[in-house]
């Protein structure tokens, strides 16, 4: 049985529930929504230490299934609020669901700076020292826990609460080691002096289910569908999720025809590079392009920095887009954002934008003076201290909802129940089926609008859970949890659900229009 874990900072107590996917229904994202609004309420402030930090794994994180290293982490907004909501990949997640655990309630308070340090055998919650950066931190958990530990943590920038700062995610063993997610919030661990969530061991592929010989047959046929996919199984692992990204901006300039190599580990100077971002991966689109380590990418993050350049000060340079993607991480921070945080300053005090100047910016957020604090309380927050300047607004950044309207979305009706469902909520849904069961945005392009994919992760359902759901239960459930969310949001809070999806719905968008 796996279960729940409730851990309190303040008080230092440990214990657990059981969870039983057949009495609370919730798994994946919905589980982290639904453990939020059970343990809090929409006038629980974001800095509260009733607040909670939640992490819920896939439902078929853990398992055979490809591609399906993914955890929702979640909090509560500001008050009145609805929840805030992450989607992760990493390491971490694969062992944290093959020792049993579904999902990690966090609250409370540390008086000092601490890690929770989850193992086969206990949960300790241990104490730790300021530490300069992120990769100073992961060195010393390290060395402490032992080198086959997997890491979700924030950096300095968390430390002082900055709006801008957020989560980073270890890799599988290699080079580059860590990541940083999009539109995180650091600021929340930073309140509760939480630094990082630690799983050590190298236990893979246990999570619990129903029928594990019909499980792994099902995931097989699930790999050649996403393997056999235009998209999935020669574009990504082709170019790359980084230059795939820029090509979907206009999808006829895709070239799907190059068949690459076998995916395997590349060694470079001793390095391995990583080409997949969590175990069991069959897509591998990271650091196709790779050559050598120092051309390796952490993360499409980079390839989204030079891009905020060339849109906000007209500069195309990779090489200055890495420089800030290095430092950004390892002060903890959401780079992309950073950049554009840059521009709304930069406009509203008249300074003139350089390369260096924008370099010096990261300078100011790590020493935390008032300027970096300005620029580390995101676009929204520059704004607002220069709100007499009315051109600024349009500089706050958007969520990637607001590109919705520029798109005719095409979805296949595929089953008769569906034929009065709008085709942007269709392909919502199915998002929301794949953050549910743990899956890659990525596997998106082969997953999604596919009958025979649908069928097969109904039977995977079933192999995991002993639950009978057809394809039209599985994605009527996850309209349920966009209703459920709506509701919340439209009671509680200023934005809609549907502002919380993932950023990559935005290449989706232009894909399936």
């Amino acid at each position: 049985m796996s279960k729940i874990c409730y851990i309190n900072l303040t008080t230092r107590e440990i214990f657990y529930d059981e969870y039983n996917v057949e009495k609370i229904k919730y798994h994946g994202r919905s589980l982290a929504e639904y453990l939020v609004n059970k343990h809090t309420t929409p006038n629980t402030d974001r800095f509260d230490d009733d607040n909670v930090i939640v992490f819920a794994i896939g439902l078929f994180t853990g398992t055979l299934a490809p591609s399906s290293g993914r955890i929702s982490v979640a909090t509560r907004k500001e008050k009145p609020g609805g929840v805030q909501m992450m989607n992760m990949t990493g390491s971490l997640p694969q062992k944290i669901a093959s020792i049993g655990i579904e999902a990690l309630v966090i609250t409370g308070k540390s008086d000092n700076y601490s890690i929770i340090h989850i193992d086969e055998n206990r949960i300790e919650l241990k104490e730790i020292g300021v530490t300069e950066s992120v990769s100073q931190l992961i060195y010393e958990i390290r060395n402490d826990c032992g080198n086959d530990t997997s890491i979700i943590g924030t950096g300095p920038a968390a430390d002082v609460m900055l709006p801008i700062s957020t989560m980073f995610s270890t890799y599988p063993d290699g080079y580059p080691e860590y990541y940083c997610s999009r539109n995180g919030f650091g600021d929340v661990w930073g309140y509760k002096k939480l630094k990082a969530v630690v799983v050590s061991g190298n236990k893979y592929f246990e999570n619990i289910c129903f029928d594990k010989e019909g499980f792994s047959y099902e995931s097989k046929k699930l790999a050649r569908i996403i393997v056999n996919d235009p998209i999935c199984g020669q574009a990504l692992p082709g170019h790359g999720s980084i230059t795939l990204i820029r090509l979907l901006k206009d999808k006829k300039n895709i070239t799907v025809n190059h068949k690459p190599d076998k995916i395997k580990s590349s060694v470079v100077s001793n390095k391995k590079i990583n080409k997949t971002c969590s175990p069991l991966c069959v897509v591998g689109c990271l650091n196709r392009h790779c050559r050598n380590d120092e051309e390796a990418f952490s993360a499409p993050a980079e390839s989204e920095v030079n891009a905020a350049l060339l849109k906000c000060f007209s500069i195309d340079n990779p090489i200055l887009a890495k420089k800030i993607n290095i430092r950004a991480f390892e002060l903890g921070i959401d780079s992309v954002e950073f950049v554009f945080s840059c521009s709304i300053y930069f406009k509203a005090t008249n300074t003139l934008a350089e390369e260096n100047s924008i370099l010096l910016m990261l300078n100011e957020i790590e020493s935390n003076s008032i300027t970096g604090k300005i620029i580390g309380s995101k676009t929204g927050g520059v704004y607002n201290l220069f709100k007499e300047n009315a051109s600024l607004k349009q500089l706050v950044t958007t969520t990637v909802i607001n590109e919705e309207k520029n798109f005719n979305i095409i979805i296949d009706r595929l089953y008769e129940e569906f034929g009065n469902i709008d085709h942007m909520e269709l392909m919502y849904r199915q998002i929301f089926l794949l953050e549910n069961l743990g899956f890659c945005i990525f596997t998106a392009f082969a997953l999604i609008n596919n009958k025979e994919a649908l069928e097969t992760m109904a039977n995977m359902f079933y192999y995991k859970t002993g639950i009978r759901s057809s394809p039209v239960d599985l994605i009527n459930f996850a309209g349920h949890c966009i209703d459920k969310e709506i509701f919340d949001e439209r009671n509680f809070a200023i934005e809609s659900i549907q502002k919380n999806i993932p950023e990559f719905t935005k290449v989706l968008y232009r894909y399936f229009s």
